[in-house]
């Protein structure tokens, strides 16, 4: 049975834990309300877990310069690394 990291920090993202591996899960709404999971990616180390997290939850905004974008990627990377201490 799968463990796995469920921080509220992380919300709507969890990360499944194994003995070889880190999955990057995504809770989904659909349109008819039902909840699912997604699987992002699988990842050998939490640090490149953390960043999918960050990139992922940039995903769904529109920026008005790279500069904008790589301020707001740090800023979400920082603050989940911290809960860690990576």
């Amino acid at each position: 049975m799968p463990n796995f990291i469920t921080d509220p920090q992380l919300d709507p993202y969890m990360i499944q834990i194994d003995e070889s591996n880190y999955a990057v899960v995504k809770n989904v709404t659909a349109d008819s309300g039902k909840v699912y999971q997604q699987t992002l990616g699988f990842f050998s180390k939490l640090g490149p877990a953390i960043r999918k997290i960050a990139k992922d939850d940039l995903s769904g905004k529109s920026y008005s310069s790279l500069a904008e974008y790589v301020t707001e990627f740090n800023k979400i990377e920082e603050r989940l690394s911290n809960i860690v201490n990576l």
